[in-house]
């Protein structure tokens, strides 16, 4: 079984910071995943899915993102897997702002 002491050390007070919920399985294959929220105003809207893969055999950590007609994958090292969380959720927003604007 995966340890992920380490990356829920990274995980845990990013989510926390941007009030996110971590989904965590640990049975069988490990799992981390976000169904990311952002709020406007008094509402709140998915801009969408958004979960961990790895490590793998060189300690690599791949973060994946997805919404209808759209994925991103980034895989870092632990050290950058704050940044490339932050990378990930801001190319999120970035997509729900330029969708509101083109209604």
């Amino acid at each position: 079984m995966v340890d992920y002491n380490a990356i829920d050390a990274i995980l845990m007070p990013w989510a926390a910071k941007h009030d996110q919920h971590v989904r965590v399985r640990d049975r069988d294959t490990p799992l981390r995943s976000i169904i990311i929220y952002i709020w406007r105003g008094t509402r709140h809207e998915s801009g969408g899915h958004l979960w961990l893969e790895g490590p793998d055999a060189q300690g690599r950590i791949t973060v994946h993102a997805a919404a209808p007609d759209w994925h991103h994958e980034k895989t870092v090292f632990l050290a950058e897997l704050e940044s490339a969380l932050e990378e990930t959720y801001q190319t999120m927003i970035a997509r729900l702002d330029n969708d509101e604007a083109q209604t």
